[in-house]
């Protein structure tokens, strides 16, 4: 299927695909967004620029998750674009390697290296903060969307278009895959909090359809993982449970099935919300027979509300 350009409001516009990449036109320039899974991904950007008559001179890197900065490498070496990522991300993004390793917590088995998880490195240029970023005659709003990765950022237009990353998703991939990876669930729900009260003129999702009003969608993203909190708790009025025992009970009762990538990123999320449990003193933890047992702490029932 061809990419087009499509427009979102001024110069604001977005190439559709699996990540939707963001572009912002100057002139006969443009600014990038996330550029895509892989180098294939990368080359369809490009061909889609050239059609428009466009040449990227800026790549901004939401976060380092390897499907939104596949296509950097041949986009840079074609064009000479310079790329900027926030600190943390751009370690990954000049390491790919760090994404299987610290979602398998250890050098990752051999069905982890796979384009999904690692990505062809990147140099990155320049460091990210939140802040108006000027760089090449284009000016952006950095804005902090932590929690799906710890330092996803956004970008805001100077039209008014918010550019999301990863920090909700679409109900349609909702509906398809339940709990979407998250690293820190804590700091997603702030997020989450933060784009609902946030009165952008448009918003526009990695995966997903530009919205004037996102809300719902932003509710039925919280919606999910309160679900899937409730659900860890009710799993741990059982007993005392490992992470393992915890995932397997998840994925059974929400019919999900695992394969290597799948496991790593189910277990990296119910990580995050058995941390968050902690942190909000609902959960605990001890060792136990050579194992790390999570419960429900005292005083909480085993109501599916908590």
């Amino acid at each position: 299927m061809a990419t087009q350009l499509t427009q979102l409001k001024g110069t604001s516009y977005y190439i559709p695909g699996a990540v939707n990449t963001g572009v912002i036109v100057e002139g006969k320039d443009c600014l990038l967004i996330d550029t895509g899974l892989d180098r294939q991904a990368g080359k369809q950007i490009l061909r889609c620029l050239e059609e428009e008559g466009l040449t990227p001179k800026v790549i901004i890197n939401t976060h380092s998750h390897a499907d939104h900065y596949g296509g950097n490498a041949i986009i840079c070496k074609q064009t000479g674009a310079k790329v900027f990522a926030s600190s943390l991300e751009k370690a990954v993004i000049e390491n790919p390697y760090l994404e299987p390793f610290y979602l398998f917590s250890a050098a990752p088995v051999k069905d982890l290296s796979t384009r999904f998880l690692m990505a062809q490195p990147s140099p990155v240029h320049g460091v990210l903060e939140a802040g108006v970023f000027d760089s090449d005659g284009f000016h952006v709003e950095i804005i902090h969307l932590p929690g799906h990765s710890p330092e996803q950022i956004g970008v805001v237009s100077g039209d008014g278009v918010c550019f999301t990353a990863d920090a909700y998703f679409a109900p349609s991939i909702l509906d398809k895959y339940g709990l979407p990876y998250c690293a820190d669930i804590t700091s997603a729900l702030q997020t989450l909090n933060t784009l609902w009260q946030s009165d952008y003129d448009l918003y526009l999702p990695c995966h997903g359809e530009p919205e004037v009003k996102a809300t719902e969608t932003i509710l039925k993203n919280v919606g999910v993982i309160e679900r899937a909190l409730e659900q860890i708790l009710v799993i741990l009025c059982d007993g005392g449970r490992t992470r393992e025992e915890v995932l397997a009970a998840f994925m059974i009762q929400n019919n999900r099935e695992l394969n290597p990538v799948q496991y790593v990123l189910n277990h990296g999320a119910i990580t995050a919300c058995l941390s968050h449990l902690h942190l909000i003193s609902k959960v605990g933890y001890h060792f136990q027979d050579g194992k790390m047992l999570w419960e429900k702490t005292t005083g909480q029932t085993c109501s599916p509300f908590g």
